[in-house]
């Protein structure tokens, strides 16, 4: 071998030499760092090794550590997957997989997680930390899943719920609507409209729709008589289809209800009315009573002043 190939070779090798050096001074600098807990100056000093020497595994898998433990996740999750593609040995492999499911774990993202401690578990199955770390990661996940089914139905239980209040707050509008009452006879006006909504019901064809008439079919009976105890649905005495109300003959007895007069009952008041008319006997009553005592003074005083 020529002189000269044996010089370049030992260049060579003193470059390498020298080189190995730094790398090895910036990685045993960074690794001071790192266990101060002065993370990020420990990145530093690895990117330096790293420069020194582009394909250390030790200078990359420090540096992504160091941005693990500053929170940089994402940061940490590229580095890692970055050293997947140039990594062969199972045992380094192993180590980036854990680390990966490390970094997913952090940020909730369990899928991605539980298949790297199982990828880390292919190149290295008796890894005590990996199998903790992978079945602590399914129990988040099936407690998340728990979690989401709860909230589903706990979501679909208030959707019935609010469709429920809706279906009550309709019902009470549509009974709002047939109880509206004009006349105050108690018959639904939507009942005393007939069927023919846009052309209401006047049985006595007096002008005045059956919905604002206290006697339909004016035979002297007032409509709230002849609807019957339950008035939204009006009493059909003699079963013709016609109600009492609309009827001017409702026992179908050949007399008109304005002439049959022995059918007709009195209208039962509440106790309420009761005590209400009482009242207003009491005191018209008791304005009767001033009025005459009133006039009974002014008697006396007139004739007081005649006597004198």
């Amino acid at each position: 071998m020529a002189m000269k190939q044996w010089i370049f070779i030992i260049l060579m090798i003193t470059a390498c030499s020298v080189f190995s050096q730094y790398e090895r001074k910036y990685i045993n600098k960074g690794t001071e760092y790192y266990n101060k807990g002065d993370f990020k100056e420990a990145e530093r000093y690895y990117r330096l090794a790293l420069e020194e020497k582009p394909g250390s595994f030790e200078a990359s898998y420090n540096i992504a550590n160091s941005l693990y433990k500053q929170g940089e996740y994402e940061k940490a999750t590229e580095h890692y997957n970055s050293m997947l593609e140039n990594s062969n040995s199972k045992p380094n492999l192993a180590r980036i997989y854990h680390d990966l499911g490390n970094c997913y774990l952090q940020v909730k993202k369990l899928d991605e997680s539980i298949e790297a401690y199982k990828n880390a578990l292919r190149n290295k199955p008796d890894d005590k930390d990996t199998k903790y770390n992978l079945t602590f990661a399914q129990r988040l996940k099936k407690q998340q899943e728990q979690q989401q089914q709860q909230q589903q139905q706990q979501q679909q239980q208030q959707q019935q719920q609010n469709q429920q209040q809706n279906n009550e707050n309709q019902n009470k509008n549509n009974q709002n609507k047939d109880y509206d009452d004009k006349d105050g006879d108690g018959i639904p006006d939507e009942v005393e409209k007939g069927k023919n909504k846009q052309k209401p019901s006047d049985t006595d064809k007096d002008g005045k729709p059956d919905y604002d008439d206290q006697d339909a079919d004016n035979d002297g009976r007032p409509d709230e008589y002849e609807a019957g105890p339950d008035p939204q649905k009006p009493q059909d005495t003699d079963k013709d289809g016609k109600p009492d109300y609309q009827d001017t003959d409702s026992d179908n007895d050949g007399k008109p209800d304005s002439e049959d007069t022995d059918g007709m009952k009195p209208i039962e008041i509440s106790k309420e009315d009761a005590e209400r008319l009482l009242k207003m006997l009491r005191e018209d009553q008791q304005k009767t009573l001033d009025k005459v005592n009133k006039e009974k003074e002014k008697a006396v005083k007139i004739k007081s002043d005649k006597d004198w």
